[in-house]
């Protein structure tokens, strides 16, 4: 059973790399993120200690991609504050507060970006925004694009993406535990973005 099991594990995995396509084979259209398969994560430094890993729940984005390609592409993306997850109930609850997040005025961390450029093969990098509350930060994403396919379980056209970036928590307001908690934020996304069905007999347009 084992074996069968790995074996058709194997055989998706083949039928969704034969799927994959170049980035200019991208039809235009609407991609909206896939709750299921995504992660926003970030990290600090702790005292020195350990780099201290922490997650947020709930998550959305669109993504609009033109026919003329990935340098014209505009994402927007946000993650809900209150949803932010430590594994510890008390400093999520410390964070969600008015000293960090303030998430009861700020409900949403949102990021703005438009195209990927200073592209080499599938990697490039983006240019955007953070916004929390009234503070708007400039942000650098270092992009890799996984590949564009037909999804064999759901049908769907489907595009994956990392992307890593830095940024400085004091510039977005974010002061608390100075000494403790260290000031620049390293982030990583994960993301499979998902567009409308194809049409019956016909190619795929998002």
């Amino acid at each position: 059973m084992l074996l069968g099991a790995l074996g058709a594990c194997s055989s998706l995995h083949a039928l969704t790399r034969q799927q994959d396509a170049h980035l200019a084979q991208v039809p235009p259209g609407v991609y909206r993120l896939d709750p299921r398969h995504c992660s926003v994560t970030f990290d600090v430094d702790h005292l020195g200690f350990s780099r201290f890993v922490m997650r947020f729940d709930h998550v959305g984005a669109r993504l609009d991609w033109p026919a003329t390609g990935a340098g014209s592409a505009r994402l927007q993306a946000w993650v809900a504050s209150a949803s932010i997850d430590t594994n510890d109930a008390l400093l999520d609850r410390e964070l969600r507060g008015p000293a960090m997040l303030d998430a009861r005025h700020h409900a949403r961390i949102t990021l703005r970006a438009d195209g990927l450029h200073d592209l080499r093969g599938d990697r490039g990098l983006v240019h955007g925004e953070l916004r929390l509350g009234r503070t708007v930060e400039p942000i650098v994403l270092h992009v890799r694009f996984h590949g564009y396919g037909i999804d064999p379980i759901n049908g769907l056209p489907t595009l994956g993406f990392s992307a890593r970036a830095s940024f400085s928590r004091a510039r977005l307001g974010l002061l608390a535990w100075p000494g403790v908690v260290g000031d620049s934020v390293h982030l990583r996304i994960e993301a499979e973005f998902v567009g409308s069905p194809r049409p019956a007999g016909g190619t795929t347009s998002p």
